[in-house]
């Protein structure tokens, strides 16, 4: 094998611009493999981890019309449907229990309020009717003002806490605590603001930053449950929000307290799932792999130039080095010999070729990311699997040639001209 190595090495120096020539083709191709999978990898990374990290812990788990699998069910257009039963107690208890569940509770939500003005000037927000803990599950800041206390419940007092997007929209320069917004045709006084969290420390790029800044954006009517009833006509919790202990319990999470919701439903029409950031990520996730195999699938096609070219030029070094083999063969030498020899050869040139592609993606992965703030995370997996199929590549294409070499009859080999 040693000796293999040398023989490859020195007949690859003693052409050294028919060798350079061969291997473009494997440099382009790998080097392209390696910036597509670094600089997918790297956006794919950044997104994922910004929505992680984004200050949410918790998981949404909603009523869904399976007919339209994207479209939540508004309470206060529609109420419950025919064949779903209201999110008791007891079941958001058993939800509590499970295993990576910190905390749950059981929400009323309208994603459109009818009727939201104060003094004539009319704006839109999404109504949550909401129990007392709903404010510990999530990471909300207060600007000013309190949440709600248990006299707000036991009395139900017509009291609201929105965010901050929406007291900049409806008040301007005002202060929002004290005032009284209109929901439908009843009257809320507004006693708390709130922000969602802001973790600055974590923005890195403009896809952070409009990441983080898109979360905050939102408006927001919160108001105790209990007080829900004057605003929707009825109490009937849809929504169960749910903070889990880690981001890796989020698809476990999700289906176990989707799978306890559903429990009750008795429709075929509707039933609960789970939605979160850490969701919406995965997803992302697989659709960037996805394109990552479609982009690698025609990055590889240089690859398969480049083989083709190896086994061009193994050919022709077989036919040049015909009387070198008759030689070798009359001295004694067998078969497998100068099988080994040839391919080894063709191995050598397609794997120094594959390294050099590997090193100049790297460094053109770097560049892009420097020149046009695109993230890029070099895959050590990748990497390997570059060089490895390099290494395959020399094989598969330097059978031939090598089985052509190892089979001349060394008679004819010593009289080839």
């Amino acid at each position: 094998m040693i000796e293999n190595l040398r023989l490859s090495i020195n007949g690859i120096r003693s052409h050294r611009m028919r060798a350079a020539l061969t291997m473009l083709g494997i440099v382009i191709g790998i080097a392209s493999i390696i910036v597509i999978v670094s600089i997918i990898t790297g956006t794919s990374e950044q997104l994922k981890s910004s929505m992680i990290n984004s200050g949410d812990d918790t998981i949404n788990v909603m009523l869904y019309d399976k007919s339209n699998p994207w479209n939540t069910l508004d309470p206060i257009e529609i109420g419950l449907p025919t064949g779903i039963e209201p999110i008791s107690e007891e079941t958001v208890e058993r939800i509590k229990n499970l295993d990576g569940v910190i905390g749950a509770t059981a929400i009323t939500k309208s994603d459109y309020a009818v009727g939201l003005s104060y003094n004539g000037k009319r704006d839109s927000a999404t109504v949550l009717g909401v129990k007392k803990d709903y404010f510990a599950l999530k990471n909300y800041v207060l600007s000013s003002g309190r949440y709600f206390i248990d006299r707000d419940y036991e009395d139900g007092h017509n009291v609201a806490v929105i965010t901050s997007t929406l007291a900049s929209s409806m008040f301007e320069n005002e202060s929002a605590l004290g005032k009284t917004i209109t929901l439908g045709t009843e009257m809320y006084t507004i006693v708390g603001v709130y922000s969602e969290v802001r973790d600055y420390d974590s923005i890195n790029s403009l896809m952070d930053y409009q990441l983080k800044i898109g979360m905050d954006s939102q408006s927001y009517v919160i108001v105790p449950s209990t007080s829900w009833v004057n605003f929707g006509g009825y109490e009937a919790f849809q929504s169960v929000v749910v903070k889990i202990a880690s981001p890796d319990d989020t698809v476990t999470v999700g289906q176990g307290v989707a799978d306890i919701l559903n429990e009750n439903v008795t429709s075929n029409t509707y039933e609960y799932r789970s939605s979160s950031l850490q969701e919406d990520a995965e997803s992302l996730e697989s659709i960037t792999q996805i394109i990552s195999i479609l982009l690698i699938g025609i990055a590889s096609i240089s690859l398969l130039v480049g083989g083709i070219g190896v086994m061009n030029i193994m050919l022709v070094s077989v036919t040049e080095r015909t009387k070198e083999i008759g030689l070798k063969k009359a001295l004694g030498a067998k078969r497998r010999v100068i099988l080994g020899q040839f391919l080894t050869e063709s191995i050598v040139l397609t794997s120094m070729g594959g390294v050099v592609g590997v090193l100049l993606g790297i460094g053109i992965s770097y560049l892009v990311s420097l020149l046009l703030g695109m993230p890029a995370a070099i895959s050590v997996p990748a990497v390997a699997i570059a060089v490895g199929f390099s290494m395959c590549v020399g094989i598969i294409f330097g059978i031939t040639p090598s089985i052509k070499a190892a089979n001349l009859n060394p008679i004819d080999a010593l009289r080839y001209e």
